[in-house]
């Protein structure tokens, strides 16, 4: 090329007003650019962050479309082995130890059929990888040996690995044949959905196909072995089931009467507490009442209750309270009714000795300086005045402490119980 006969000048000048027109589309057309870029922004974080989840996670379901292996895992052929040894003997505490979660209904299930194998025989376990490296589907062809029956039945077995805390491999039993069926248990749906793919591909069909030919064949030659799958074993299966559900509804509802039971115990007792407590309460605000007139004794506050008996004019009660019209008072030991206009409350000769102090007690009658905090050795009134026939302040109990503010000559302390102030005897204080 001869730059001799070029015109840069004339170059410079087309480039500036190219430069030129694009800088005015771009301005024009701005937000178009602007959307452009943002979805451009979003498309690199979108597929950052999906990368980046794919890097941090080892899960893949690439592994079912690789083909069968047979393992030569020992970890893992020596917990097959053990596992098959175990139901055939209906060792479910063994189970439970290789297959976890393993349900109640599942041991019982294992129980019952267990009784009718012999053993497995001619193991042959089969993989393929799991969502995890160190995961396994797997499937196991035994020919199965049932008791009084010749010929064996080829059969298979469907297992999900995978390792625990510890590093061991164990059986997920969330994925067995069993749960699968009853879902007793929740699945994870990216395992179920692994499994769904695994069952689709086309040598796990293949082998299917095989053993469950292998065991038409062993049907058609032994009519033992057909009864008995056909017949024997169907209508255990179906006993064991009504079984298990009439076993478990009458646990329930020997749970659900256990429960009431307990309720009702409980409710007792808390009804036995606040009678007692009500009866401690009562005795300690007991006071003492003589009838005037002969009246009936009513088995509750009401004169149309029944009549228990009678009590005679004179005749000195303890009144234990007030229900309407009515003292509620001990009757031969039972709390019982008497209508207020029969009795007239107070006693005189047991004010004397219960409650008054005489001149001669007072002059033996310890007194207590204030502040001085007393114990009671029982329960006691603490009434308004020092008399024993005024309204009580309150009633103190037995172990409960008050505080003197002062002792009187008459026999009575003044003291402090909690926020209220009111007279005890003295002598009671002792």
């Amino acid at each position: 090329m001869n730059f001799k006969n070029i015109n840069f000048k004339d170059i410079k000048e087309t480039l500036k007003k190219a430069c030129s027109k694009a800088l005015s589309f771009v301005i024009e057309y701005k937000r178009y650019f602007l959307a452009a870029l943002v979805f451009i922004i979003m498309m690199v974080v979108l597929f950052g962050f999906a990368g980046s989840d794919k890097k941090s996670s080892d899960k893949s379901t690439s592994g079912v479309y690789a083909s069968y292996k047979e393992s030569k895992n020992e970890e893992l052929n020596t917990l097959i082995e053990n596992y098959y040894t175990a139901y055939a003997a209906g060792d479910t505490d063994t189970l439970a130890t290789l297959a976890s979660p393993i349900s109640d209904e599942e041991i019982s299930y294992i129980q019952m059929y267990s009784q009718y194998i012999d053993s497995f025989n001619d193991l042959q376990i089969l993989y393929k990888r799991g969502l995890t490296d160190d995961s396994y589907i797997v499937h196991t062809v035994t020919n199965v040996k049932y008791k009084d029956i010749d010929t064996a039945a080829p059969g298979m077995d469907f297992f999900y690995i995978e390792k625990n805390e510890d590093g061991a491999l164990y059986i997920n039993n969330l994925y067995c044949d069993f749960n699968q069926k009853n879902n007793i248990y929740e699945m994870d749906s990216e395992v179920t959905d692994l499994i769904a793919l695994f069952l689709q591909q086309g040598d796990v069909l293949a082998k299917e196909a095989e053993i469950n030919k292998a065991c038409e064949d062993a049907v058609a030659e032994d009519e033992n072995l057909n009864t008995f799958l056909t017949v024997t074993l169907k209508d255990a299966i179906v006993q064991w089931n009504t079984d298990y559900k009439a076993q478990q509804a009458a646990a329930a509802e020997e749970a659900k009467k256990a429960e009431e039971e307990a309720a009702a115990a409980a409710e007792q007792e808390a009804a036995e507490k606040e009678a007692a407590e009500q009866a401690a309460e009562e005795e300690a605000n007991a006071y003492s009442g003589t009838v005037n007139s002969k009246a009936n004794v009513r088995s509750e506050a009401s004169s149309d209750s029944d009549k228990l008996g009678q009590v005679e004019d004179g005749t000195s009660i303890t009144i234990y309270g007030e229900e309407g019209d009515f003292y509620k008072f001990d009757y031969n030991g039972t709390k019982a009714y008497i209508t207020k206009d029969a009795v007239t409350v107070g006693d005189s000769t047991e004010e004397s000795t219960d409650e008054e102090t005489t001149e001669e007690d007072t002059t033996t009658t310890a007194t207590f300086a204030a502040g001085d905090k007393v114990t009671l050795d029982s329960t006691v009134n603490i009434r308004s005045s020092m008399d024993s026939s005024s309204s009580k302040v309150a009633v103190a109990y037995s172990g409960e402490t008050v505080e003197v503010v002062m002792s009187y000559a008459e026999g009575w302390t003044k003291v402090k119980y909690g926020k209220k102030e009111g007279y005890i005897r003295t002598d009671l204080l002792q």
